[in-house]
């Protein structure tokens, strides 16, 4: 089973006489990275609180949003009011000159970090529990959608495979006359520059053979398929991160599939080779949202 890296999860839960809201969203990225938005003093309990959301995240660039709303959902806390000034002030000339509603200026500047702050002192244990409690609500939705995404991923990366296990099935039936048609276009190149009859046809088919060698490309077609399979094999595994891996597999499949165009020199096979080039694009384009 795979998971995304994009993911989304919520959950509330009444705090005292307010509601507390928390709000996970996270994207693809090649590093870890966690940020919490939160009107409390969370002190010690911060690295706690991104100790868990890492151990369901795994990976990506994770924003945790906290919020305590009164029952017209307001933020609640105490105002920097001269930050909030200097905000609105500079705001409102800008929108005015462009046409725009200034009636939200100001519930959105509430909703900035560095303008609401509760002022209180660390959360107490009670108050944790609350917050805890709402995390793993918000952390169990979040891990849901990641899944729901991962399963989508997977049934496209399953048809990517099997349209690449297909073209490369279908090399096979062009394979002898590409031998030939090297061939005769070998032979015809050499008649242009001397008679036949001068022609050593025995060293000839000595050249010919080993040209054909070189450009023989089974060894890769086998390669291909081993990388397909392990590929699939690789999204079957009981593990949770596997986009790394995924990637790794790609970029070798990559590989013999450029070899195998290299080597092509047949019209039909190329054109199998850029049906393979362009459903490997769309996997790679995958494995960077994987896990």
């Amino acid at each position: 089973m795979l998971f995304s890296m994009t993911g989304f999860g919520s959950a509330k839960r009444p705090f005292q006489d307010k509601t507390l809201s928390i709000e996970i969203k996270s994207v693809n990225s090649k590093i870890v990275d966690v940020r919490v938005r939160s009107p409390f003093d969370l002190k010690e309990k911060e690295n706690l609180l991104r100790k868990e959301v890492l151990e369901t995240a795994i990976r990506g660039k994770i924003d945790v949003s906290i919020e305590l709303s009164s029952s017209n959902s307001v933020p609640v806390g105490l105002i920097n009011e001269s930050l909030l000034r200097s905000y609105a002030m500079s705001l409102k000339p800008i929108a005015e000159e462009l046409g725009l509603d200034t009636s939200q200026i100001i519930p959105s500047l509430l909703r900035v970090p560095e303008i609401l702050s509760n002022g209180s002192k660390a959360i107490t244990d009670e108050e944790w529990d609350i917050i805890e409690s709402t995390l793993d609500a918000a952390l169990d939705r979040f891990l849901a959608f990641k899944k729901d995404e991962g399963i989508a991923i997977e049934q496209d990366f399953i048809k990517n495979i099997a349209t690449i296990e297909d073209c490369l099935d279908k090399i096979i039936n062009f394979e002898a006359e590409r031998i030939d048609k090297i061939r005769e276009r070998i032979s015809n190149g050499l008649e242009e520059f001397m008679p036949v009859e001068s022609v050593d046809k025995n060293r000839f088919e000595q050249e010919l053979i080993y040209y054909i060698e070189k450009i023989d490309f089974s060894e890769e077609k086998s390669r291909l398929s081993q990388h397909c399979k392990y590929f699939l094999e690789t999204i079957e595994v009981d593990e949770i991160s596997k986009g790394r891996t995924l990637n790794f597999i790609s970029q070798e499949m990559g590989r013999e599939i450029n070899t195998l165009g290299a080597k092509a020199y047949h019209s039909d096979i190329q054109r199998l080779i850029v049906i393979m080039k362009d459903e490997l694009e769309k996997i790679k384009e995958q494995t960077a949202n994987i896990v």
